[in-house]
């Protein structure tokens, strides 16, 4: 797992970008249904917020510009063999960020069947790489 230490902090760094849009959209919603008194979905509408905020964040920054703020900061890119990203791709590569747990059997059973990666980007057919790794071209 090439770049695994600097994959975890701009992991970090997305993790908590994703808290605080998740913690500021909670608290928004939570006064509105309460001023409606809408009592049914103050229960569950955290677990929505979440996966849509989460997937919405990791799927949309890495289809359109193949990083997100993290792998910015860290001058990594996420792309296919052929240097392309697409939303299917960003998204089946990122379900594993919605929970902790299945992410670190991503990267274990990624690990144990000797992937370059995690599971995820082996189905997804993409992988992480580093700014250094992009071919310039001239013109």
């Amino acid at each position: 797992m090439e770049h695994f230490i600097l994959r975890t902090e701009a992991l970090i760094i997305d993790a908590i970008i994703v808290t605080l849009f998740v913690s500021l959209i909670d608290n928004i919603l939570y006064i509105l249904l309460a001023l409606l008194n809408i009592q049914v979905t103050l229960a569950y509408y955290p677990y929505v917020v979440l996966i849509l905020v989460t997937m919405g964040y990791f799927t949309l920054f890495e289809a359109k510009t193949n990083k997100t703020i993290g792998k910015k900061i860290l001058h990594l890119y996420v792309s296919d063999s052929e240097g392309y990203m697409t939303y299917k791709s960003a998204f089946i590569r990122n379900l594993t960020k919605l929970f902790w747990v299945p992410l670190i059997f991503d990267i274990i059973i990624g690990k144990i069947m000797n992937y370059p990666s995690r599971l995820f980007d082996k189905l997804a057919g993409t992988d992480v790489y580093s700014d250094k790794d992009l071919e310039v071209v001239d013109d």
